[in-house]
């Protein structure tokens, strides 16, 4: 929802401190968050994370299309590889751009989730 006279969006899922993409597209998801940062916002209340201010705003989508790209990109070369599955595990949340301390700690389970359901979909 978009506070149009304030310039704050209330992103909910679709900007969160670590783009959850296992119900969804992850180009889609990469289209959203450019969208986003073209919106010239002074503020966004993203899922489950803080307050992304004005200044914030630039770093926080580039960082979050970062971490989308590299997931995919990742996933990609181990798709082609025996045990695809297993080398997931491998993937870390740090070398993808994130930090596992975001969302309480629940950040490393979501980047798992999204590197499966990544695997699965390029696998089908």
């Amino acid at each position: 929802m978009l506070v149009e006279e304030d310039r704050i969006l209330f992103a909910g899922d679709s900007f969160m401190p670590v783009p959850h993409i296992v119900d969804g597209d992850v180009d889609d998801n990469i289209a959203t968050i450019k969208q986003i940062g073209k919106m010239g916002l002074e503020n966004i209340v993203q899922g489950h994370g803080d307050i992304i201010l004005r200044g914030e705003i630039d770093a926080a989508v580039k960082d979050n299309i970062n971490y989308l790209t590299t997931i995919k990109k990742k996933v990609k070369a181990v798709s082609r590889r025996r045990f695809a599955d297993e080398l997931l595990e491998e993937i870390t949340i740090e070398e993808c751009g994130k930090s596992r301390v975001f969302l309480g700690g629940l950040a490393r389970e979501l980047h798992q989730s999204n590197l499966n359901s990544l695997l699965h979909k390029m696998t089908q």
